[in-house]
C-alpha cells in the first residue's frame, strides 16, 4: 500500500481518543445492526406492512443526509484548520458542522409528526414502533455528536476534532444505511402525482 495512505489510515486511531471513537462505532454499529434484525424478524411476520413514504418524504430524507454529510466534511475541515493552528477557522467550521446536525434533528422531528399524526403509523403499530425506534435511535446518536461538537469547539487547541468527525462520518454513512434499507423498500413514489 502506498506510504501517504497508510498514514492517512493510520491518522484515524493515532490518539486514544480515536482509538476510543472507533470502540464507540463498533458498538453502535452491533446496536443498530441488532435494531434492524428485529425491524426484519417483525416484518416478516407481518402480512399488512405499510408502504407509508413518498416522494415528499423522499425529499425530507434527502435533506437530512445532506445536512448529516455537511456535517460530518464541515467538522473534517474544522479538523485540519486546527491542525494547521487556525483556530478561528476551525470554529467557524465547527458551528457549521453543528448546525447542519441540528438542521438534521429539526427535520427528523418533521418526519415524525407526519408519520405519527398524518400517517398515523405510530408506535402501537408494528411498522411505527420499529421505524421509531431506528430513526430515535439514530436522532439519539445525532444529539451525542452535536454535543460533542460543543465541547470540541469550547477549545479547538486541548480536543481532539478529528475524533468528532469520525463518529460523524459514521452517522452520516449510517444514515444512508437507514434510507436503502427503511426508506427505500417501503416507499409508494406515486402516492403524491
Amino acid at each position: 500500500m502506498h506510504p501517504a495512505i497508510t498514514a492517512y489510515a493510520f491518522s484515524y486511531v493515532a490518539t486514544p481518543t480515536r482509538r476510543r471513537t472507533m470502540v464507540l462505532i463498533a458498538a453502535n454499529f452491533a446496536f443498530f445492526a441488532a435494531l434492524f434484525a428485529v425491524m426484519f424478524y417483525i416484518r416478516s411476520g407481518n402480512t399488512d406492512w405499510p408502504v407509508p413514504f413518498e416522494f415528499g418524504s423522499l425529499l425530507m430524507v434527502f435533506a437530512m443526509g445532506m445536512s448529516g454529510l455537511c456535517a460530518s466534511i464541515t467538522m473534517a475541515v474544522g479538523a485540519n484548520s486546527a491542525a494547521q493552528g487556525k483556530d478561528d477557522e476551525a470554529v467557524r467550521w465547527i458551528a457549521i458542522a453543528i448546525s447542519s446536525w441540528l438542521t438534521f434533528l429539526f427535520l427528523e422531528c418533521v418526519e415524525w409528526v407526519r408519520m405519527v399524526y398524518l400517517v398515523e403509523l405510530g408506535p402501537r403499530t408494528p411498522f411505527g414502533g420499529t421505524y421509531l425506534l431506528i430513526t430515535g435511535a439514530h436522532w439519539l446518536a445525532v444529539i451525542v455528536c452535536a454535543t460533542w461538537f460543543t465541547f470540541a469547539v469550547s477549545d479547538v487547541r486541548r480536543h481532539d476534532i478529528l475524533a468528532a468527525a469520525i463518529y460523524s462520518h459514521f452517522l452520516a454513512l449510517w444514515w444512508i444505511v437507514i434510507v436503502i434499507f427503511l426508506y427505500f423498500p417501503n416507499m409508494n413514489p406515486l402516492v403524491d402525482l
